[in-house]
């Protein structure tokens, strides 16, 4: 019945229902109110504007979802258990409740559920702490920015570079209706508003439609012009406008043969219309002189044009298959924002998380170094290494330049009877190790012991600088031997001695 009623109820339902039809969004209600009370306010027109609010089914809080919310966010049992005592609260009663834990509304509104002082003190902290660090203007939570506050909370939530990228890429869709002229009243409303053409409309006002388009400008600054990934693919040609829509090349003909273009009669003319004829039956006088140069390329260009029976359609270059995807749009954006590494991150399971954060920053130049603090501004008497008291200290000299280092992997490279070679950063270092014959398992053995290796060497590099008392430097071998084995050990599904590890640590069988 639903797959029956599908093909017809767009005929049957009026267009200014925008939600639960195929093809429209329910979106556009609010923007073409927001656009159409801005047009009113700058053209001083009169008008009235009626809201009606109509209670449905779905509006509704399912009980067992709020207390799981509440449990995700720290709310102890005590409230929780409280929370489930209030079962004979209404429908609005418990979107005011909601609404009030988790900050869209004030705390004293919770006077009018009773809540205990003592609950409430607890609920107080509990959205301070959770709160800390947020912008005064985001502590009261409206439903629109909760996505964003969750979105910087949420362990493996959206980073604000990512996040951004996301918001932009739904705001590229945007453009895309407009763009591809997908017919929907809210594209009629824009058009209307703002002008036929995309390139016209301003992006001074205040409206949600000129923010778009500033943004449009903004991510056209910074290298990614979206407008140009947008372009007709000819069909019959009825519905391409010949001079002003980009269907041949990159930019439309309108601006890159402007002479012929000024000299059209018909400029709204379609690809068939013109080609249909001769180039100059709609134009108001002969070509010559200096156009007789464009006419030739342009003749040249729509020579190998041939219209077929199918539909015109915009197709967006960005998407492999022609239709505008967010997910590839965005994924275009994060790589334009996003810093990017030509090596692949490496995670090694045989060792700790913070060792191999550790390894991470190390590899991409991000320890506090004396060569960075001192590039970032930072006042040192100093930039020598305090190991060595020679040489710069930069991340590839802490770890490969440095006498003790090098003294230190030349034991590793002993001790895993391997050939020991005098690298001088990490790139150098990984193409060794690639190069190694070992099986995947105890390789990554030898590369978790590399990573412990080089933290205990930058941790007594710390201890040199701040202690009071030098440490001792003959012991930091012994400590990475113990270490690596005590996780590596526990992190391993196969088990292997303590001597095995001692001695043929390359022979362990996994």
């Amino acid at each position: 019945m639903a797959n029956r009623l599908a093909l017809v109820i767009a005929d049957i339902v009026s267009e200014t229902q925008s939600a639960f039809i195929a093809e429209r969004q329910i979106l556009d209600g609010p923007f073409i109110l927001n656009e159409v009370l801005h047009w009113c306010k700058k053209k001083n027109k009169k008008a009235m504007f009626f809201k009606v609010d109509f209670a449905k089914a779905y509006d509704s809080v399912r009980w067992d979802f709020l207390i799981d919310v509440l449990e995700a966010f720290g709310f102890g049992p005590i409230w929780c258990n409280w929370i489930r005592g209030r079962k004979h609260l209404s429908i609005g009663g418990r979107l005011t409740l909601l609404k009030s834990v988790l900050g869209a509304s004030p705390l004293y509104t919770m006077s009018i559920f009773k809540v205990p002082k003592g609950v409430l003190k607890v609920m107080e902290s509990i959205r301070s702490n959770f709160f800390k660090g947020a912008e005064p203007s985001e502590k009261k939570i409206s439903w629109v920015a909760w996505e964003k506050i969750l979105a910087s909370k949420k362990k493996g939530g959206l980073g604000v570079s990512s996040f951004h990228a996301l918001n932009r890429a739904l705001l590229l869709k945007w453009v895309w209706r407009f763009v591809s002229q997908d017919g929907s009243l809210w594209f009629r409303v824009i058009q209307a508003v703002y002008g036929s053409t995309i390139d016209t409309h301003s992006i001074q006002t205040a409206s949600i439609w000129s923010s778009i388009l500033r943004e449009v400008q903004v991510l056209k600054a910074n290298g990614f012009d979206f407008l140009s990934q947008c372009s007709k693919r000819i069909g019959d040609g009825n519905n391409t406008r010949f001079w002003l829509d980009i269907w041949k090349g990159d930019k439309p003909f309108r601006d890159e043969f402007p002479r012929m273009f000024a000299l059209e009669s018909n400029q709204q003319i379609s690809v068939a219309a013109k080609l249909a004829a001769s180039l100059e039956v709609s134009l108001r006088r002969p070509v010559r002189g200096g156009l007789e140069q464009q006419f030739s390329e342009l003749s040249s260009i729509i020579h190998s044009v041939s219209l077929s029976s199918s539909f015109d359609r915009w197709v967006c270059s960005v998407s492999s298959d022609g239709d505008f995807s967010v997910k590839e749009v965005r994924n275009v954006i994060d790589e334009l924002y996003l810093p990017s590494q030509s090596e692949s991150t490496r995670w090694v399971k045989v060792v700790p998380i913070k060792i191999n954060i550790f390894a991470w920053r190390a590899r991409r130049d991000c320890l506090p170094t004396r060569s960075n603090l001192i590039r970032r501004g930072v006042s040192l008497e100093s930039s020598s290494c305090p190991l060595c008291l020679t040489g710069e200290e930069d991340v590839h000299h802490v770890f490969f330049r440095c006498s003790l280092s090098r003294a230190v992997l030349q034991r590793v490279c002993r001790w895993w009877d391997l050939d020991w070679q005098d690298w001088s950063s990490f790139s150098e270092w990984y193409s060794w190790f690639s190069s190694i014959r070992l099986s995947s398992k105890v390789k990554s053995l030898l590369e978790g012991v590399f990573y412990v290796a080089w933290w205990s060497i930058w941790g007594l590099r710390n201890r040199t600088i701040f202690d009071a008392t030098p440490p001792t430097r003959s012991v930091i071998f012994d400590d990475i031997v113990s270490h690596s084995f005590h996780w590596c050990y526990n992190r391993c599904k196969r088990l292997f001695s303590w001597d095995a590890w001692l001695k043929n640590p390359h022979l362990i069988s996994l």
